[in-house]
């Protein structure tokens, strides 16, 4: 960004700042791309793209509170920054990607999981259908059903949940037969 852009952008956040939404537009447009660019190169995939959203997103939720004095691409980065950390500090407490002996979380470009994670995916569906085929038509019904957000129309919210509750206790009992607490 030039220094005419920069000035011109500085003088619009004060304007917005001053409460002016004639100014949100050019705002807007003229920090999308650094920071969407910012975002990019400090996180991979899609990620990126939402975090710039997320930034600007707070950044204009607070812009009454921009110093007239400071410079607006300077304080638009900063929200950006904090925000590509929150995103890397949620990955790690989702255990999203492989974490490393820092905490460091490599997530893979492609999107696709490690080898071993695909492994691990397939070994416990496998164990999943299989107790799953132990219960009964009634309670894998009653279960896909809860998995699905669904509520049915032909029995009531409270019986609904005492079905529920019984199909897991069932499912919990089976689990445990086959492969211990």
């Amino acid at each position: 960004m030039n220094s005419t852009a920069r000035a011109q952008l500085n003088e619009h956040m004060r304007r917005l700042a001053d409460g002016d939404r004639s100014a949100f537009e050019p705002v807007y447009a003229s920090l999308w791309a650094p920071v969407r660019a910012f975002c990019s190169r400090a996180l991979t995939g899609l990620d990126g793209e939402d975090a710039a959203q997320q930034a600007l997103l707070k950044m204009f939720s607070r812009a009454s509170s921009f110093d007239p004095s400071g410079d607006a691409l300077t304080w638009a980065l900063s929200f950006a920054a904090w925000e590509c950390r929150t995103v890397r500090r949620r990955r790690v407490r989702a255990r999203i990607g492989d974490v490393d002996a820092n905490g460091a979380v490599d997530a893979r470009v492609d999107g696709n999981p490690t080898p071993e994670a695909a492994v691990i995916e397939a070994e416990l569906e496998a164990a999943a259908l299989e107790v799953l085929g132990a219960l009964s038509e009634a309670d894998r019904a009653t279960l896909m059903t809860t998995m699905c957000d669904e509520v049915p129309s032909d029995v009531g919210a409270a019986t609904f949940r005492k079905r529920r509750e019984r199909a897991m206790t069932r499912l919990r009992e089976a689990w445990r037969k086959v492969y211990g607490s």
